[in-house]
């Protein structure tokens, strides 16, 4: 195993992941709430989010919200699909989120460009919300000041979106239970960065053997299990890895089980966990290459909606120790970053 001082990987970013959670709950509500009032003055009816990477699985999150809880209209967009293919209808009521953390994500920056010329409202969220190209494209910009892209993106978005809803279609008990939960969060964090660790770390240092791993997941934590099964592992821990929907397991996936085969199952508390509990049992039945991470075994009670973020937290660990384990740097990449000609 690689003998690194985690405090100097930037890829593990639990430890600031609460105080930063906090700064957007104190420093940023009045900027959400200015852009909700904005979108209900236009009668915004159509959301496109529009991302590159992690900030588009955020998105495709939070989009969630827009289509489970409202009449909205709602798409996630990666930034070249959008200019390639763009949305038949942007106007006046439309809002566009462009999301790059750097806020120099050039697909995504003339996308808000593009947004803009056909009359959409426009909004840019990144670490510095002025100075950065994306900023000085869109009308209303957030910086978030932060390093915990997942919760700074998928925090900001949620925001919006349960915001809006409430405002243009009414309050409801399960919104405001969204709401609260938000709220609450950084008390929850600070729980699991403390006691997740460990765990985490052993199931890590077991995936380290394998030379790939298929991530398992369904519904709400489809987004997520992109991220940390394809991105994660392809980026930062230089592992092949493939993201499978557990709802289609059986229509191709399945054929694949046998032993020495590895799979990471991600099991939520929406309406879709039947389906991941199925898609696990079968795989039990050929192998015993499985990790699990269940939100049920976190020690806390969250919303379906809010399992995503806290869910987060022991995937982080387990990606870092995975890394490491291998012995490789998760802040060392080859290509990343303008270091080739792409």
């Amino acid at each position: 195993m690689l003998d690194i001082d985690k405090s100097t990987v930037e890829f593990l970013i639990t430890g600031h992941m609460v105080e930063e959670v906090n700064h957007l709950l104190k420093e940023k509500m009045n900027e959400v709430d200015i852009i909700v009032q904005e979108m209900k003055s236009r009668n915004i009816n159509r959301v496109y989010f529009v991302a590159c990477g992690s900030p588009l699985c955020a998105c495709q999150t939070a989009q969630i919200l827009f289509e489970r809880y409202s009449t909205i209209t709602a798409r996630s967009y990666s930034g070249f699909d959008f200019l390639d293919q763009t949305p038949y209808v942007i106007d006046q009521h439309t809002l566009v989120i462009g999301v790059s953390d750097s806020g120099t994500t050039e697909e995504v920056y003339k996308s808000i460009d593009l947004a803009r010329q056909k009359g959409a409202m426009t909004v840019g969220l990144s670490k510095d919300g002025t100075g950065v190209p994306l900023g000085e494209s869109a009308e209303y910009a957030i910086g978030y000041q932060g390093h915990a892209i997942w919760q700074m993106h998928l925090y900001l978005n949620y925001l919006i979106a349960c915001k809006y809803i409430q405002l243009m279609e009414g309050k409801t008990a399960e919104l405001s239970e969204i709401l609260k939960q938000l709220q609450e969060l950084p008390n929850v964090l600070k729980v699991l960065v403390q006691t997740q660790e460990e765990k985490a770390k052993q199931l890590g240092i077991k995936a380290s053997k394998y030379p790939f791993l298929y991530t398992v997941s369904a519904g709400n934590l489809l987004p997520l299990a992109y991220k940390e099964g394809i991105i994660t592992m392809l980026e930062f821990t230089r592992t092949h890895g493939s993201q499978l929907n557990a709802a289609e397991f059986r229509h191709g996936p399945l054929e694949m089980v046998e032993a020495g085969v590895p799979y990471v199952f991600l099991l939520g508390n929406d309406e879709s966990r039947h389906i991941v509990e199925r898609t696990l049992n079968f795989v039990k039945k050929y192998t015993n290459d499985i990790i699990v991470f269940d939100v049920n075994d976190l020690g806390v009670e969250v919303h379906p909606m809010i399992t995503p973020l806290v869910l987060f937290v022991p995937l982080e660990y387990f990606y870092y120790y995975l890394s490491i384990a291998k012995d490789h740097n998760p802040d060392d990449r080859r290509y990343y970053g303008g270091k080739a000609n792409y």
